[in-house]
């Protein structure tokens, strides 16, 4: 066990690597709660990360835990330890299903930590594993995680991160702020969907068959469009099929049905556990009913069903594809953070910070995203 010496720090602290962490624990589920963690790093989405992911993507849990003196949860370092190809690399429990990473901890625990050099000496202990440590996706208006590990070299990621607010008054948002055509087009074409085909019906579902039938669609029509695609692969299928069942009952992702009479037509899976809805996953018939813009529909009725139920907070993720630009939304920029520790680590942390091939030649690799 790695533990901080009490006069080596002025942060009273333990720092420990427990790698059988339980996610779904009380004592994690009210740090949670009190922390500025994202959705991604939320109870039931690590818990099953750690239990159904690595073990098939041959990663070994490396979480680092801080506790006060009488044991209270103070901070978590959600991480893995992933080999492939005789390369190991110190990575955030993410494997491609997570938009951000973050340590879970009060801002005034990241501090105290970052202000502490006998903590950071025990933390730079703690990470001295593997070749290179590749810490990904930190969202540029989290806490600058460069304080806790300072010889990390940071580069900026190839995508930003993009979200919307809605105005208490629904209305105004999508008169003002909505461009002007788009919001009368989708009008448009959802009257004239209903008018010349059937009903068209968007709402929450909450029966695992009804779940299990949403992501047979996305995956049927996902089949050959995106390059790589994550949902495509059968283990990261059970796993969102699996995950979207379980976290229905909690709330902590929810998936979407967009249908005409009883047929599914679009499906939209998201996140939630930081007050936001972040889409995740998206798919929607383009065969015979592409004319419609399904995918779009299927997002603003789901920001509208959201903000009814008191959320004025939506992510669209990463990337901006351009579809984004119509719900004007807010860019957030994201980092990436490498630090290595061997020669082959040096090379890998070297090539990774400028050359694309290779980010996309380790991505390949090890799953990341």
């Amino acid at each position: 066990m790695l533990e901080a010496a009490p006069t080596e720090t002025l942060f009273d602290a333990t720092i420990a690597i427990e790698p059988r962490f339980d996610f779904l624990s009380d004592e994690y589920r009210a740090l949670f709660a009190s922390t500025t963690g994202t959705a991604f790093q939320a109870p039931l989405l690590q818990s099953m990360i750690h239990s159904r992911l690595a073990p098939r993507l041959n990663a070994t849990p490396h979480t680092i835990v801080v506790r006060d003196a009488d044991r209270t949860l103070l901070a978590v370092f959600p991480l893995m330890l992933q080999r492939s190809r005789g390369i190991t690399m110190l990575v955030p429990a993410d494997f491609g299903v997570c938009d951000y990473n973050t340590p879970v901890a009060t801002e005034a625990t990241l501090v105290a930590l970052a202000n502490d050099p006998g903590a950071l000496r025990i933390l730079a202990t703690a990470t001295a594993v593997g070749d290179v440590m590749l810490y990904r996706k930190v969202r540029n208006d989290s806490f600058d995680i460069s304080r806790l590990f300072p010889r990390a070299e940071a580069t900026p990621a190839e995508n930003a991160a993009y979200h919307s607010d809605i105005d208490e008054d629904f209305d105004h948002w999508r008169r003002r702020v909505l461009r002007k055509h788009f919001s009368k087009e989708l009008g448009r074409l959802g009257r004239q969907l209903e008018s010349q085909v059937a009903p068209f019906v968007t709402e929450l579902a909450t029966s695992p068959d009804d779940i299990a039938a949403a992501f047979d669609f996305l995956r049927a029509v996902r089949d050959g469009k995106f390059e790589d695609d994550l949902l495509l692969k059968p283990v990261y299928f059970d796993f969102y099929r699996d995950y979207a069942v379980a976290a229905a009952a909690t709330g902590e992702a929810m998936t979407y049905v967009s249908r005409l009479g009883d047929r599914i037509v679009a499906v939209l899976f998201g996140a939630h556990g930081d007050g936001a809805f972040h889409a995740v996953q998206i798919g929607q018939e383009t065969a015979t009913l592409g004319k419609y813009s399904l995918g779009m529909q299927i997002l603003f009725r789901t920001i509208k069903l959201r903000h009814e139920k008191g959320y004025r907070h939506f992510d669209l993720g990463l990337g901006n594809t351009g579809y984004k630009d119509h719900f004007r939304v807010e860019e957030t920029a994201i980092q990436n953070f490498s630090r290595p520790r061997t020669m082959r680590g040096t090379a890998i942390h070297w090539l990774y910070a400028r050359a694309k091939p290779v980010k996309n030649v380790l991505r390949s690799l090890t799953h990341i995203r």
